[in-house]
């Protein structure tokens, strides 16, 4: 594994890092059907964690949305005894449950410190060493919440935080308001709007976590062709697999397959992709099994796509269209 630092945060980071939404797995609704991430199994997804960990992946990234919290209180199994060989992400929504017409700045605050409690008891853990914004505040709220950040950090429960946003007006008003230490951006092979904010953060000296980089699962080459697979009704990508432009641009994306050969695969030409960015610190990858791990990591070892596989791929990317994971 190859490792770069988070930003300001000095936080030295493995490249690729465990996306943990996928290890959410299926959870029960209120109706009795189960509905979220098929083919997990919570058995799986700790030994996956602990085969992260044997490959030098030390970054994984949950949240309390994440099944439900589900994903943080596996993190916490997985991490049990070994949380010091680990940088833990997570996030919290910071308008859920807010009224945005009551201005009431100690309902954020509230919202912002006891979400963080509870995700430290799903967790197990004293602290977090990053958290995360899971959506920008609204503006009326921006500095209640950058006030409960800070809070949390002086009282130890938060090493550094940031934000999961692509919105660079909304990070640069909340930094009027408090220090955002790093940035959770979306950006891949196919959606690439991004690439201005990630070359910002880089002068900025902010750290960035890359999520969705293979599209969910899009850019992995399993979904697409003579054997592709389909999406189960009760998984949570099934919406938006299914819309239009997605359907349509996953005719398209084995235009893209040139990428792939002997010794890459397709989801490894993709993260691969990302990784070559200069704004990139650790790109969070999501899996599902021990196999996927051991394929994703495997990128660092992989050459940077030459100027003539960009040049063939980017036409070919903006013809596909933009799937919407961002």
């Amino acid at each position: 594994m190859k490792y770069r630092t988070l930003g300001q945060t000095g936080l030295t980071v493995s490249e690729i890092g465990l996306g943990a939404f996928p290890i959410s797995g299926m959870q029960r609704q209120a109706d009795g059907t189960r509905f979220g991430w098929t083919g997990t199994g919570d058995s799986e997804s700790i030994a996956l964690i602990h085969r992260c960990e044997e490959l030098g992946i030390n970054l994984i990234d949950t949240a309390e949305s994440y099944g439900d919290g589900h994903s943080e209180v596996l993190t916490g199994k997985a991490l049990r005894g070994r949380r010091d060989k680990w940088v833990v992400a997570t996030k919290v929504q910071p308008n859920a449950g807010i009224d945005p017409e009551s201005r009431d700045e100690s309902a954020v605050r509230r919202r912002i410190t006891e979400a963080c409690e509870l995700s430290l008891t799903r967790l197990a853990m004293d602290h977090v060493d990053v958290y995360q914004l899971h959506a920008v505040p609204h503006e009326w709220a921006m500095p209640a919440v950058m006030d409960a950040l800070a809070g949390l950090r002086q009282a130890g429960k938060v090493r550094w935080y940031g934000i999961s946003t692509n919105d660079r007006q909304a990070v640069e008003k909340l930094r009027t308001f408090g220090s955002v230490h790093m940035l959770q951006v979306g950006y891949n092979l196919l959606e690439r709007s991004a690439d201005g904010l990630l070359h910002w953060a880089k002068a900025e000296n902010i750290g960035t976590l890359i999520r969705v980089p293979l599209a969910k699962g899009q850019l992995t080459g399993k979904y697409f062709g003579a054997e592709a697979r389909t999406i189960p009704e009760n998984d949570v990508r099934y919406e938006r697999f299914n819309k239009p432009q997605t359907v349509d641009g996953l005719k398209r994306l084995p235009r893209l397959l040139f990428l792939q050969n002997r010794t890459r695969t397709m989801a490894q030409a993709a993260l691969r992709f990302v990784l070559d960015h200069p704004g990139v610190s650790c790109v969070i990858a999501g899996a599902k099994n021990r196999r996927q791990v051991e394929e994703n990591a495997g990128t660092v070892e992989m050459p940077r796509l030459t100027d003539a596989e960009l040049e063939r791929a980017i036409p070919i990317a903006d013809t596909i269209g933009t799937p919407g994971w961002i």
